[in-house]
């Protein structure tokens, strides 16, 4: 199934049983988070598009049931892809996509408990691990035939604020369903 086509019913999926998911979330932990510093993996200089199917073809897969991440200023996430080794394993590694231009994509990621095994830990967001994950995100994109940089967090920050004040809809934060 082709990414594009993957996302659209990931969409869908997430727009039908969103609420009911969320408010599981909220009962055991909270379903907005803020990507961290220490999980900036890199950016990517290639449309989101391009990144998907990139990390589709690394073997991650598009999580239309992932809590809604945000940058510490605010701007919501464009896109949520987790790794595993096999379906139940015990860990996976989450990347969160954040576009600043058409062409420019950060990448953060953690590693944290498999939602599919550990719901109730993945939920509560305990046993998180930033560095781990932005360490072997980097791993997965050296084999990929992507150009990646590292950018300093005042540059990421820099960022993150001109593409709110460009774009009305990312000044506010909002959950999308």
């Amino acid at each position: 199934m082709s990414t594009k086509i993957q996302r659209r019913l990931g969409y869908r999926f997430r727009s039908a049983v969103g609420p009911w998911i969320d408010r599981a979330a909220q009962t055991v932990g909270e379903p907005v988070t803020r990507v961290r510093a220490a999980g900036y993996a890199g950016t990517a200089r290639c449309p989101v598009p391009d990144l998907e199917h990139e990390l589709a073809e690394m073997g991650f897969a598009w999580d239309p049931v992932a809590l809604y991440h945000f940058t510490p200023i605010g701007t919501p996430a464009d896109g949520s892809w987790v790794y595993r080794e096999s379906p139940f394993a015990d860990r996976q590694l989450h990347v969160v996509l954040f576009a600043q231009r058409r062409d420019r994509v950060d990448l953060y990621a953690h590693d944290e408990p498999n939602w599919y095994r550990h719901p109730i830990a993945h939920a509560r967001q305990t046993d998180i691990d930033h560095e781990r994950g932005a360490s072997e995100m980097r791993r997965h994109l050296a084999t990929a035939d992507l150009e990646i940089e590292q950018e300093s967090l005042v540059r990421r920050k820099v960022s993150h604020a001109v593409q709110r004040l460009r774009d009305p809809d990312a000044r506010r934060i909002h959950l999308p369903l």
